[in-house]
């Protein structure tokens, strides 16, 4: 496992969990598709989730909420520009002392990205109520390509812009469909994880411990 060189990090679901924000997001998706019709947030939910379902079926896999969006006419600038100004994850996330331990092992000696379909100004901001900010050499979000994972031509670019063979990279999420499909159509090794705790399985991949 030596050959790994950089490690690739999802965000929501896999460096932290919370329902309390995941429902904000939602509710701030639901309003968002509501406003855009003309109707209730009851209704917007109800699309939302009908959008999902029938995008679901035609992917024959688990839909992002960007991409459930632009199915209803968001486009995914407006949706980031909602997701900045109702979004509040000051309200749900602190530091994480064994989050932060676990990836200054990690950036010790391997370089960590970040590649999110949140925008950056979410991004930094959840990183920081984390504590973990400084450890990310860069972050890669939805402003990196207007395209949201999954997505094999915005993967492509930023492992052109890293550099490296695929063998060099480990990616880490928590959604096969969406953070792990296209890194292994590419021949990259990819990590499954459903906790922040499942994170230490990273280092006994990479033979840091047993």
């Amino acid at each position: 496992m030596s050959q790994v060189r950089s490690i690739v990090f999802d965000l929501d679901g896999t460096l932290y969990t919370d329902d309390g924000l995941a429902a904000e997001i939602q509710t701030m998706a639901a309003r968002l598709v509501a406003d855009s019709r003309g109707v209730g947030l009851k209704e917007g939910r109800a699309l939302l989730r009908k959008s999902k379902r029938r995008l679901a079926e035609m992917l024959e896999e688990e839909p992002t909420l960007t991409r459930t969006c632009q199915t209803l006419g968001i486009e995914a600038v407006d949706f980031h520009r909602a997701m900045q100004t109702q979004v509040r994850p000051e309200n749900f996330l602190s530091t994480d002392p064994i989050l932060q331990a676990l990836l200054e092992s990690l950036a010790e000696g391997w370089d960590l990205y970040l590649y999110t379909n949140n925008n950056l100004a979410l991004s930094e901001k959840i990183l920081a109520l984390l504590g973990v900010e400084s450890y990310f050499k860069r972050l890669y979000t939805i402003e990196f390509n207007w395209t949201p994972k999954p997505d094999v031509d915005t993967l492509r670019r930023i492992l052109e812009d890293i550099g490296g063979e695929p063998e060099s990279f480990l990616f880490v999420g928590d959604r096969e469909s969406v953070d792990l499909k296209a890194p292994r159509m590419l021949g990259i090794p990819t990590l499954l994880v459903t906790e922040t705790a499942d994170l230490l399985r990273i280092h006994q991949w990479l033979g840091m411990i047993p």
